[in-house]
């Protein structure tokens, strides 16, 4: 007669502690609220697990002078889109017109219809002939027209 020979066998889990990876990240100290400039005196740091900061602003310098698009919580992780570039030129605001060619420079004041950054396109009012105009901001703050 057979026999048969039953083997049960158990796998005993090995529980291992693996040492979570964490980062310090610089994080709200006060409530920031959409449109405000963050400052360094704004921001601490705190140390979080890797895990729960995939999409977070990892350097202190990434920071400092952009303005939140979002309300930032008190030590929260702040995530990338949260954040933008400050507008170079504000809605309302005066600003130079210039349109240059070769051997030709034209300049007038105007009155900008939105707020822009530096490289977007812009409305702006003429302030002397009423007319709107299209241009792109420079880095200076000047509306360039006619490229």
């Amino acid at each position: 007669m057979p026999r048969w020979i039953l083997v049960i066998s158990s796998c005993v889990g090995v529980i291992s502690a693996a040492a979570a990876e964490e980062i310090a990240l610089s994080t709200p100290g006060v409530t920031i609220y959409p449109g405000e400039i963050v400052r360094e005196r704004m921001l601490s740091d705190m140390t979080f697990d890797v895990g729960e900061t995939h999409n977070s602003v990892r350097t202190r310098s990434d920071l400092i002078g952009r303005v939140a698009r979002r309300t930032l919580f008190v030590g929260k992780p702040i995530g990338i889109s949260s954040i933008e570039d400050p507008h170079t030129i504000g809605n309302g605001s005066l600003v130079q017109l210039v349109y240059e060619q070769p051997r030709i420079l034209i300049s007038a004041s105007g009155l900008a219809l939105q707020s822009a950054r530096t490289g977007d396109p812009i409305r702006v009012r003429n302030i002397e002939t009423g007319l709107v105009v299209t241009g792109v901001v420079s880095a200076a703050g000047i509306v360039l027209v006619g490229r």
